[in-house]
């Protein structure tokens, strides 16, 4: 990625709809052939701002400046962008060739130069020999690849994707997505993507900007976002995540306790007196199961609740009681399919279970609770 002056600024951009705030003093730099990712639940904002950064939106105040040019107030037609939507948006009586050199030919290029160029395209999406097709006569998938095709046809400086393969199944989504990425490198065009799958955002950001009620939570890399989550929220929303509520204890630096069971917890830094209130957070998959526990630090004696096939791997839902008047805590934790031979599945078994300090991250309780 270039460290050269952002491609693309926005700042403190607001946007309201009657009393609700759809955008709070939002601010995002995105670098020059960079593939980011605008990831969040219904309802947070990340549509309303791809829309504002297209034009098709006004916004009540702040700034976007694009390659050195403020288009604040630019209309859409006067910004430099190809999109694609989640309907694909293609016109149902043109051919696939016509649909892709629609922007051509309202730019009066020579007719030897709109073919050429759509033969291009046709090549660089897969989508070869079906240029005389129409768009009903195509899969989702090959309709989806011909609105990429049309988006990048003016070669735009931005490419603006608006949840594209939400209405594909689950093969071919994972398929496009691979093609996707690989389209937007080849080309080396800033691309930002809306989405609402973190699967999605994972497999293919450079960053991923987190949001939620109009605000931005968290900017990162996918690793960073999966391994270092900024809040409860993230850390839930981003993949699995077990929420463990302790209290910070005077046994050690870094000692919680919770329940009858006391964690330690590595690189405590949080500088929280004993008897905080905390949250901790670790991923299904860095909880191991362990027969052999005895005098092993960071163990919890749980219970099976539940056992569920997910084809590799089985996903256990747990229980410990913390005591007294307090809520059970639960997790989910994923046992490798070789692995059950070795261990009791039975609802009702006891299940020792060990949490590496290492993979524990610690949330002040006011932080709330993860959604």
């Amino acid at each position: 990625m270039s460290e050269s002056a952002p491609y693309l600024q926005l700042q403190n951009v607001h946007k309201h709809f009657g009393k609700t705030v759809a955008l709070d003093n939002v601010s995002l730099d995105v670098q020059p052939g960079e593939f980011l990712f605008l990831l969040g639940p219904s309802g947070c904002g990340k549509t309303t701002l791809l829309r504002i950064i297209a034009g098709l939106e006004e916004l009540d105040r702040g700034r976007i400046v694009q390659a050195g040019r403020d288009v604040t107030r630019l209309p859409a037609s006067r910004r430099d962008f190809g999109i694609v939507f989640q309907s694909y948006a293609l016109f149902p009586n043109l051919t696939v060739a016509d649909n892709i050199a629609y922007g051509l030919k309202n730019q009066k290029l020579p007719k030897a130069q709109v073919t050429a160029r759509v033969a291009e395209l046709l090549q660089l999406v897969g989508l070869q020999g079906l240029d005389r097709r129409y768009p009903a006569q195509l899969s989702g998938g090959q309709q989806q690849r011909v609105a990429l095709a049309r988006a990048l046809a003016m070669s735009p400086g931005l490419l603006l994707l608006d949840e594209p393969l939400s209405a594909l199944d689950a093969r071919v989504r994972a398929n496009l997505r691979g093609e996707i990425t690989s389209l937007q490198r080849r080309v080396g065009v800033t691309a930002i993507m809306v989405t609402h799958d973190q699967e999605e955002a994972l497999t293919m950001a450079d960053r991923i900007v987190v949001m939620d009620h109009g605000h931005i939570v968290q900017i990162g890399a996918p690793l960073e976002i999966y391994q270092q989550p900024a809040t409860p929220f993230v850390a839930d929303f981003v993949g699995q995540m077990n929420f463990l509520p302790g209290v910070v204890s005077s046994e050690g630096v870094g000692v919680i306790r919770s329940g009858p069971f006391a964690l330690r917890v590595q690189d405590w830094q949080n500088h929280l007196p004993a008897g905080s209130q905390v949250m901790l957070a670790v991923r299904p998959e860095e909880i191991r199961v362990e027969r052999n526990h005895a005098g092993m630090s960071n163990v919890l004696l749980t219970e099976v609740r539940a056992v569920e096939f997910m084809g590799p791997h089985y996903r256990l839902l747990l229980r410990y009681d913390r005591g007294g008047d307090e809520e059970p805590v639960h997790l989910t934790i994923n046992l490798p399919r070789p692995a059950t031979v070795h261990h009791d599945l039975r609802v009702g078994a006891p299940m020792p279970v060990h949490v590496p300090a290492d993979t524990l991250r610690v949330f002040r309780a006011s932080q709330g609770a993860a959604r």
